[in-house]
């Protein structure tokens, strides 16, 4: 996309403390959406964001969330089964898809939906930031993460991967190095269990890194 002299300087104002509204007003004018709503969702994630309000109405209007959403995302937390899932995901238009289908789950997560429950309704349709966020968080558990990687998709390396880091928040140790050698073991040209080593690495003691270690598990 063309970034004009305005959008540099609102994005210079917003780096150094300002908000990031103007910035996300000018991406979406562009029709640069997915950079709008990346930089909207980033600024929302800092404690104390300036117009943080404004900024979720941005990414309602960029994921076209229809009226009465709210009250049907807070149903949905009442009651997270599969079917009110297809409710609520029915009729998006195409072109709003992805974008309906992150906010959807940001929105549902910030409400304190069961992440096994969760995980399991939005998984299928694709393995967005929001759900990886949700098994950092410990949300999700390792049996919901090993059942979809017994599900015969291609992605079985990184949902085995993902078990690998749930196993490791619960301290499951031995579990981590299990998965992650399973996860190894079923590397392709689209998924890796590198990500996955790095995470658990990066968190891990002294001593777990020594067992990572003579458990063949790479360094990086």
């Amino acid at each position: 996309m063309h970034r004009t002299f305005e959008l540099r300087a609102a994005e210079r104002r917003w780096l150094e403390g300002g908000s990031a509204l103007p910035v996300v007003k000018l991406l979406r004018s562009s029709d640069a959406r997915v950079e709008a709503a990346a930089v909207a969702r980033l600024a929302l994630s800092r404690l104390d964001c300036p117009d943080a309000a404004e900024l979720e109405a941005e990414l309602a209007r960029l994921a076209a969330l229809p009226a009465g959403y709210e009250p049907a995302l807070k149903d949905f937390s009442e009651n997270p089964t599969s079917e009110s899932w297809r409710e609520l995901m029915r009729f998006v238009p195409r072109e709003y898809a992805y974008q309906r289908l992150r906010e959807t789950v940001r929105r549902l997560s910030a409400l304190g939906v069961n992440g096994d429950a969760l995980f399991s309704c939005a998984a299928p349709e694709g393995l967005i930031p929001e759900l990886i966020e949700l098994v950092e968080q410990g949300r999700v558990s390792v049996g919901k993460l090993t059942a979809h990687a017994a599900s015969g998709t291609g992605a079985r390396a990184t949902f085995l991967g993902l078990a690998a880091q749930a196993a490791f928040l619960t301290g499951d140790i031995l579990g981590t190095v299990r998965l992650l050698r399973a996860s190894s073991a079923c590397e392709n040209d689209w998924t890796v269990a590198l990500p996955h080593i790095m995470f658990i690495r990066e968190r891990a003691s002294a001593d777990q890194r020594q067992l990572l270690d003579r458990a063949g598990i790479p360094g990086v």
